[in-house]
């Protein structure tokens, strides 16, 4: 509790206006996609509508475009200027903070705990198939692929919290637990608050993946980089096309990130005794699974740099919060602006991947 008491303390003494200064143009960079078109003569002359009528969604892509790295980098600078002050970025940054101690756990069980989550989910499809009500309701190749997702998902999160609470409980000294394990609905502001923080970060990644892709491949990439953004795109109003969405935007940040950032990066930071490679590892691997699979389930291969960049946001921010739901969160926020930038302005804008 004391341990408690002087991070907080620590905390309060950092500078506050870089954080809104990033907390503003945080918002700018991602809701620009809607304003960014906006130009001085249509403010001035806000009483009469027909110019804003007649704004294109592409004209407000293009501009925003044209903004978007100069706005990137100037919120980038003062991520880092932040994470400094606070000292993450210092030498010792993770040991001052306090680290989760998952020395409490052998590594294997931090393993163990990885595969039941992931068995439990891919058990699913193979005990929906079984069912002989749904089997005999005729439903077609996407209903069953909505059922499927809808199940992988509802049976890995089960067993993800089964999991947690049991780990929960073994690593408990007194009324804390040492090992990071804890999940509250507070985390969630937290996790909205570090995306904000991680976006810049993210997205110039994304870019970086999308030039390196036109420049060896001599055009751009589609602009849909998952399967469920393109299944979304072609069908928006299918219902059982949503469920799948619903699946990804919500299923997999809880599925991935227990998996991924609990139980993975809790094995690696046992076994490599670094905060930082462990993150790096995990993310590694995170991404790496977006290219395993059925080739019409893969991400492309530009889109493996976004995602590296939410594995290693995500796990920095567990790690310095040792809060379960934080890098929840940020995997549901960036799951959502995916699929609200496929829906609302143009595929060009969502490059990234579920």
């Amino acid at each position: 509790m004391d341990q408690t008491h002087r991070q907080i303390g620590l905390r309060t003494r950092t500078p506050l206006w870089p954080a809104l200064l990033v907390v503003l143009f945080g918002i700018g960079v991602i809701v620009s996609p809607t304003i960014a078109g906006t130009d001085v003569l249509t403010l001035a002359q806000v009483v009469d509508t027909e110019p804003v009528q007649e704004k294109r969604v592409s004209d407000v892509v293009e501009t925003m475009k044209e903004w978007k790295l100069l706005t990137l980098g100037v919120s980038m600078v003062l991520v880092i200027m932040l994470l400094f002050a606070g000292g993450l970025l210092k030498p010792g940054g993770f040991a001052k903070a306090g680290l989760r101690d998952v020395s409490l756990l052998p590594s294997v069980v931090w393993i163990f705990s990885a595969l039941v989550v992931m068995l439990a989910a891919s058990s699913a499809p193979t005990l929906i198939a079984k069912v002989a009500w749904i089997q005999e309701q005729g439903y077609t190749d996407l209903q069953l692929q909505a059922i499927n997702t809808v199940g992988f998902y509802l049976f890995g999160i089960l067993a993800g919290i089964g999991m947690l609470f049991v780990l929960k409980r073994s690593t408990m000294e007194g009324k804390e637990c040492k090992a990071g394990l804890g999940l509250s609905i507070l985390d969630f502001p937290v996790g909205l608050g570090c995306f904000m923080l991680a976006y810049p970060f993210i997205e110039l990644m994304n870019m970086l993946g999308v030039f390196a892709y036109t420049q060896t491949q001599q055009e751009p990439p589609n602009g849909m980089a998952h399967p469920t953004l393109q299944m979304l795109n072609d069908s928006p109003n299918d219902p059982w096309v949503w469920a799948i969405v619903g699946g990804a935007i919500i299923g997999a940040p809880f599925l991935e990130e227990l998996v991924y950032r609990v139980f993975v990066q809790g094995a690696m930071i046992k076994w490599v005794k670094s905060p930082w490679l462990a993150i790096v590892i995990t993310s590694i691997i995170f991404a790496g699974m977006h290219r395993i699979g059925p080739e019409e389930t893969r991400v492309a291969w530009h889109a493996l740099l976004p995602i590296f960049a939410v594995g290693l946001t995500c796990g920095v921010a567990y790690e310095r919060t040792r809060r379960v739901g934080v890098p929840i969160m940020m995997h549901i926020c960036f799951n959502a602006l995916n699929v609200i930038l496929a829906l609302v302005v143009s595929a060009d804008a969502s490059q990234t991947g579920v």
